[in-house]
């Protein structure tokens, strides 16, 4: 079984690199589409978000594993959706889980939203590293190719996505739902999946640990996918 590696609207693909390189040294395949930039789509961006991932991703030959970080999390029934059945289960990496009918703005501190609306220009929200103090990213991501990169993919997002409300999309039953905590930043989120009856896995990482702790990351994800019966190669 393949694996989605389904990077945040907010950053790139660049965060999944390293552990996309580790579960090939691993026996499994494993493909990373390209989320198109925000800016240059038009609403509604959950489902055409979900489209130019189910493009990307159902030319490799499925079923697949969907593995959602960070915002991705609540697009991902959306490109279970648009999957065609494709997705046998999904893992939410340190994301946020799904918000059926409601807004980003809502998954959010009441801090956070008000710091973004008063950074916000033009209807545009700053790229995601400018959301935090100076040095932030720096000290997730060590100094190298890896972080330029990444930080290379960061752009402003659209005001109007944080605005708009996920699609009242029903989880299908037939597909497993599961919760990777990297950061204790996440352990309201991986309560709440908790919550729904999914299992969950901890580890006390950071929230770019797939960059930077691959192998740990890996295992921790091929073990989630064992606690929900997925069979990978490895």
């Amino acid at each position: 079984m393949r694996f989605i590696l389904l990077h945040s609207p907010l950053t790139g693909p660049a965060a999944w690199a390293p552990l996309a390189a580790e579960l090939a040294r691993r026996g499994v395949e494993a493909t990373v589409p390209a989320i198109p930039p925000l800016a240059v789509l038009a609403a509604p961006y959950y489902d055409n978000l979900a489209r130019a991932v189910a493009v990307q991703a159902l030319g490799q030959g499925g079923p697949f594993i969907l593995a959602a970080h960070s915002a991705a999390g609540g697009l991902a029934p959306s490109v279970v959706a648009a999957m065609r059945g494709q997705v046998r289960g999904v893992l939410y990496v340190d994301a946020i889980p799904p918000h059926p009918g409601r807004r980003w703005f809502e998954t959010a501190g009441d801090g956070l939203v008000a710091s973004l609306k008063a950074k916000a220009q033009d209807g545009m929200i700053p790229a995601w590293d400018q959301w935090f103090p100076p040095g932030a990213l720096e000290a997730l991501l060590p100094e190298g190719p890896l972080r330029e990169r990444f930080a290379g993919e960061l752009s402003p997002t659209p005001l109007a996505w944080f605005e708009e409300a996920a699609p009242q999309t029903d989880l299908p039953g037939d597909v497993g739902w599961g919760f990777l905590r990297l950061s204790k930043a996440y352990e309201r989120e991986a309560g709440e999946a908790r919550r729904l009856g999914w299992p969950a896995l901890r580890r006390d990482l950071h929230h770019l640990a797939m960059a930077t702790h691959p192998r740990e990351t890996a295992e921790a994800m091929l073990a989630l996918a064992r606690l929900l019966g997925l069979r990978t190669a490895a």
